[in-house]
């Protein structure tokens, strides 16, 4: 399920850390809403693989170093679930988050509407995508991360590992991974400040090959590492 979040800012200044904003959303209106889920996918800090991932747009802004001018004081949250009644629970746990105010550092945001997007069947195995935030790659060695782009050695064959670690949530066979393959269309590297780090990622236009059912999936979970704190959300064009 995906579904559009339509905010209204108190004023211009966002900082440029605004997933922060955004986990704490979600945290707020699960716990407030349904304290279980809330336990099920936030417990404590364990690491819970979570079936969703999304994207931010602000309208007309202008991005600095920390700081992001937000001149319509508009901001757009775009969410996609691949677990159905989780999307619901979420739905409604935003529905009652509708027209009240929602603290930041230096500004406020309040939810004015929420509008349901109609999902693409994919039926082939080999789409066109364009990253609506960025994917990141991730390696976990000896408790440090390490990140590749798109133009890193490692890059598919850590993809392939993220996505295998995904699959726990679901009943695929791990085998459907080796078939998945990304290449660029119009694609490149970014660097990404979230939270303390730097992390190295991709963005722009793709293609990706694979098994239909696992780019369904992908499609509506996300693809590769930390997608429910704002990454790997893509569109198919």
């Amino acid at each position: 399920m995906r579904y559009k979040l339509f905010f209204e800012l108190e004023n211009k200044d966002m900082s440029i850390q605004y997933r922060k904003s955004v986990l704490s959303f979600f945290k707020k209106s699960l716990s407030e809403h349904d304290n279980e889920i809330y336990e099920k996918l936030y417990h404590a800090k364990d690491p819970i693989i979570k079936p969703y991932t999304f994207s931010v747009f602000f309208k007309d802004s202008e991005f600095k170093e920390n700081r992001i001018i937000v001149n319509s004081k508009q901001m757009e949250l775009n969410i996609s679930i691949a677990d159905y009644e989780i999307a619901v629970i979420l739905y409604n746990a935003f529905n009652h988050q509708r027209n009240k105010i929602f603290h930041l550092e230096h500004n406020s945001m309040t939810l004015k509407n929420i509008v349901l997007i109609q999902e693409k069947q994919i039926n082939t195995e080999e789409i066109t995508i364009k990253f609506m935030s960025p994917l990141i790659v991730r390696q976990r060695e000896n408790e440090k991360d390490y990140y590749f782009s798109v133009e890193g050695e490692k890059f598919l064959e850590t993809l392939k590992i993220n996505i295998k670690e995904q699959l726990k949530l679901t009943n695929y066979s791990m085998d459907i991974v080796d078939s998945i393959k990304l290449e660029k269309v119009n694609g490149r590297k970014t660097v990404v400040k979230f939270y303390e780090k730097q992390m190295e990622g991709s963005i722009g236009t793709f293609k990706l090959f694979g098994n239909k059912e696992l780019l369904n999936f992908l499609y509506r979970a996300g693809i590769g590492s930390r997608r429910s704190s704002g990454f790997g959300m893509f569109e198919i064009i």
